[in-house]
């Protein structure tokens, strides 16, 4: 019932103003020993792994109070001057694993979800992602709060949804975020997952992405498309993708030995 009551408290179409429910609380005679409207709305609100901090600055309502205290937790710093790009294509996280991409989460468990790095000998560092059944609500009103109200160098939310999106097409690549830690799956189910992340952006135009994202995707895919590791991907996918396909590659190149000593063999008896 809680979690029910938090999601309705988030539909976009349920706000209001928040200096309107902060004027009704004052009126309420809450003295200065109460805590003020804002934290008490922060501290009912707030989801593990979403936001640590409570802005000091008043909201427009509850879902831009969610999606500030996310932003003022991460180490981003946005620009409305900056150029924002399109990318549109990322390998999926099963791809660049088969690759060699190693997946890290990060050490903090407190840091935002945003804080995304790359590093230059192949490591993607992510933040520790919650997702349970109302991440859903959670993260689609956001986003549609983004898309209606703000400009393509501050949707910084969907901007870090679409990289889920692209990170993630199948329950394999769920289970390769899952299997680092990286991702927390309290839905339990994997599929149910990609399907969440995937049905996020439906309806949604691809969005442009800020110079950090932007390198970032650039450089996974550069990662991928390096001919070593492009290939070393082809082969893993190819001949290592399965129980089976792993133990008919291994009995392949054992009788391929066994023939090449057979024939050495052979070779010597004639001399």
């Amino acid at each position: 019932m809680r979690m029910q009551i938090k999601s309705d408290l988030i539909l976009l179409e349920n706000q209001l103003p928040f200096f309107v429910l902060k004027q009704l609380y004052n009126l309420a005679g809450m003295n200065q020993e109460f805590p003020s409207f804002l934290h008490i709305s922060f501290n009912c609100l707030k989801r593990v792994g979403c936001g640590t901090w409570c802005p000091t600055e008043s909201p427009k309502h509850f879902t831009d109070l969610m999606r500030t205290s996310i932003i003022s937790s991460s180490k981003f710093v946005l620009r409305k001057e900056e150029e924002c790009k399109v990318i549109k294509h990322v390998c999926s996280a099963g791809q660049l694993r088969e690759a060699g991409l190693k997946f890290k989460v990060s050490p903090n468990e407190n840091e935002c979800l945003l804080d995304l790095t790359y590093s230059s000998d192949g490591v993607l560092t992510m933040p520790i992602l919650n997702i349970a059944d109302d991440s859903e609500v959670f993260f689609r009103n956001i986003v549609a709060f983004e898309e209606c109200h703000l400009s393509d160098d501050t949707n910084i939310i969907t901007q870090y949804r679409k990289i889920l999106d692209f990170l993630i097409n199948t329950e394999k690549d769920v289970n390769v975020l899952v299997d680092k830690k990286i991702i927390v799956n309290w839905m339990g189910d994997a599929n149910a997952v990609a399907t969440m992340v995937n049905s996020l952006g439906s309806n949604i135009g691809m969005p442009r992405f800020n110079p950090v994202y932007f390198s970032l995707c650039n450089s996974l895919n550069d990662f991928y498309e390096s001919p070593c590791n492009k290939y070393k991907a082809i082969f893993k996918h190819d001949y290592f993708n399965t129980p089976w396909k792993i133990a008919s590659t291994v009995a392949a190149i054992v009788l391929l030995l066994l023939t090449l000593i057979q024939t050495i063999c052979s070779i010597n008896s004639l001399f």
